[in-house]
């Protein structure tokens, strides 16, 4: 017993003397080693007199609840010691891991940027060696943030500079990340040629630094580059390396990401299909448990591209819709339109014309400065649905548009070799040396061009070969069998959504949706059919030109109501719920009406698609279950829905309504009860 008691001893004192004593830079790495040292340095501190706590113990706690994945506890520990801190180091230090914790637990990026602003802010006027160290950490996460939103040309920029004041500081492991970083960012662009170089450069001193997570970092890496290069065996051969490095490491968030690309590769071989969605669906479970949006945004993606394989159209379309929806959540500009473009592909390939259209239209002020490959896949789209509109001069056009692009790709990518032989001439004295250098430039360019010369002309070539097909199909006449679900959507409901997108095109919408709080005392009392035939009778003398289109059902009438101002457009609300009112009275039955109405264009965003509609029947509910736990005792019963921005959440995803709540939990979505804002439970 006196042995356990000096052993016992012996360890709190060697504990407390990790808290107590060793640098900042010691306790945090401890703390961060695994979950069992976390909670037990968070106990340690927490025993103390809060007013005995410095800037350097909460940002210990911070790092520990991190590692124990408690994100609101991080929060709220790393918001102390910005409080507490002293100096401007120990402040930057805090607005440091305060954009980490936004950034890697909240997935925040607007968030994180806004706190490494600060922190850029404080350390440019500091000179001190951890403050320059710090300075060169705030760099790289300023790249990854900008990573993140799609602004690739900022991210690469700060890159750039985080690489340049490592090797400035001479910090190998600085220098790693920075490395891999560049390389990362570079190859979303896809300039291969240097992010093979700087890649290479992080191997070797990875391995130097003996550091594992690093040599798995840039195995995965390697593998994108592989597989973004149609090198599906090297790429899985990377991947197989870096998910064998994390799972020996224990890093199951790293892990879940590697899983999704090793999916994407098998996904190039129809017999690994089934192979790739086990793969997925793994990724997806740890993704769900560590509450990480993005990756399950990433995953969506991916189960969207195998369902579309497999010619699940409606299934691949549900699980783009997911993706967009949390990399919205994310505002991650460049997933947003890849994925949007993936969802105009998959609407090309159901020959759904106008929607993808639509899509393409929405995106198009925000291509301009997306990455290349990006700007590819929007006008090649472009271009089939042009020849799918029968329209080969605008066709063309955009033809040589992706000519261009193509062209700017080979470019960059001879800009970075002539950059390169460059500094080999420079460091060439002997003659000989320069001439075999010089020769080397100019075959490299003459291949260049004429890799550019054979593009334009295949480029061409396709156009008119598109054009003879379809040529020789029209003289045909053989007709077009569209692959889609059995049609079951009412026709009436059909031309309600054509007339409501054509008048939405041409002036504001307001969408008004009546029915009777008592529909099932209603329908047993009177028949099934009476809610309908009141519905009728309100269409019939609501014959206005305000009212741009209507539809009525055995639950709902629709309005389309298009006024030229408010005034007007809340009379003719009241006076189409009065007329309910009016004929309930007349039959005898309670007048307790719901009348739902919000801005169409508010509500699903400017480009909205017809599908959408089918989700406002479940918004009307939602909005109902709200109003009963706050009951207005007036018997007309308005409830209107109010977007802070445009499209505050998907309408095509499997729980809209889990959606909805989400909204209004992040104030993007308000709903009022006769103008009295509903209470949101929690």
């Amino acid at each position: 017993m006196r042995l356990f008691f000096m052993i016992m001893t012996a360890l709190l004192f060697f504990v407390s003397t990790i808290v107590l004593a060793d640098p900042l830079t010691e306790r945090l790495k401890y703390v961060s080693s695994s979950p069992e040292n976390a909670e037990k340095i968070i106990n340690l501190l927490q025993e103390q007199a809060i007013e005995s706590l410095t800037t350097e113990d909460y940002l210990v706690i911070s790092e520990g609840y991190q590692t124990l994945n408690n994100r609101e506890a991080a929060l709220d520990a790393v918001s102390k010691a910005e409080l507490l801190a002293k100096t401007p180091y120990l402040r930057a230090l805090s607005l440091f891991h305060k954009a980490q914790v936004y950034g890697i637990y909240y997935q925040d990026s607007e968030m994180a940027l806004q706190q490494l602003i600060q922190a850029e802010h404080i350390l440019l006027s500091l000179t001190d060696a951890p403050s320059r160290l710090l300075f060169n950490d705030v760099l790289t996460n300023f790249a990854s943030a900008y990573n993140l939103q799609g602004n690739i040309k900022t991210a690469f920029q700060y890159a750039e500079r985080s690489l340049l004041l490592a090797r400035e500081l001479e910090n190998a492991p600085r220098e790693l990340n920075a490395l891999i970083l560049s390389s990362r960012i570079a190859l979303q662009n896809n300039q291969y040629q240097y992010a093979f170089t700087h890649l290479q450069q992080g191997l070797t001193l990875a391995t130097q630094l003996k550091d594992e997570e690093q040599i798995a970092s840039i195995h995965f890496r390697l593998g994108m580059a592989h597989r973004k290069l149609d090198q599906h065996t090297d790429a899985l051969e990377h991947f197989n390396q870096a998910a064998d490095r994390y799972l020996q490491l224990n890093k199951t968030h790293n892990y879940s990401y590697v899983l999704v690309y090793l999916a994407e590769s098998y996904l190039e071989n129809p017999d690994k299909i089934d192979h790739a969605e086990t793969l997925l669906k793994e990724a997806l479970a740890i993704a769900e448990q560590h509450q990480n949006t993005s990756r399950a945004a990433t995953v969506y993606y991916s189960l969207g591209r195998a369902a579309l394989l497999r010619k699940r159209y409606a299934e691949s379309e549900a699980y783009y819709h997911q993706a967009l929806q949390h990399f919205r959540q994310l505002n991650s500009r460049g997933l947003i339109l890849e994925t949007t473009l993936a969802l105009v592909q998959l609407l090309i390939e159901q020959q759904r014309y106008n929607d993808a259209q639509a899509l393409l239209d929405g995106i198009a002020t925000d291509i301009v400065e997306a990455a290349t490959f990006l700007q590819l896949r929007f006008n090649t789209s472009a271009a089939a649905l042009a020849v799918a509109d029968n329209k080969w001069q605008d066709a063309f056009k955009i033809q040589q548009k992706i000519t261009e692009l193509h062209q700017l790709e080979l470019k960059t990518q001879m800009q970075y070799q002539l950059t390169e032989l460059k500094d080999g001439l420079n460091q060439v004295s002997d003659v000989e040396q320069q001439n075999q250098v010089t020769t080397q430039l100019k075959q490299q360019l003459a291949t260049a061009q004429s890799r550019q010369l054979l593009l334009q002309v295949l480029l061409v070539l396709m156009i008119f070969v598109a054009f003879f097909v379809w040529q020789l199909y029209r003289r045909q006449h053989i007709p077009t069998t569209v692959l889609s679900a059995p049609d079951v959507t009412p026709k009436q409901w059909i031309q309600f959504r054509d007339k409501l997108k054509a008048a939405s095109q041409q002036q504001p919408i307001t969408l008004l949706v009546l029915l009777p709080r008592d529909r099932a005392s209603l329908q047993r009392q009177y028949g099934h059919q009476i809610v309908t035939v009141l519905f009728s009778q309100i269409e019939q003398e609501l014959r206005t030109s305000e009212i741009k289109a209507s539809f009525s059902n055995t639950e709902m009438l629709w309005l389309a109501i298009g006024c030229d101002d408010a005034n007007s457009e809340q009379q003719l609300i009241e006076q189409a719920t009065l007329l309910l009112q009016q004929k309930l009275t007349a039959l005898g039955a309670e007048a307790a009406v719901l009348a739902a109405h919000f801005t169409l264009e508010d509500m699903l965003g400017k480009h909205w698609h017809k599908d959408d509609l089918n989700a406002i029947t479940e918004a009307v509910w939602f909005g109902w279950s709200l109003a009963e736990r706050q009951p207005s005792h007036e018997q007309a019963w308005q409830l209107r829905f109010i977007a802070e921005h445009p499209r505050p959440c998907e309408w095509q995803v499997e729980d809209v309504r889990a959606d909805m709540l989400n909204a209004c939990r992040l104030g993007e979505l308000t709903l009022t009860l006769n103008h009295q804002p509903l209470k949101i439970p929690h």
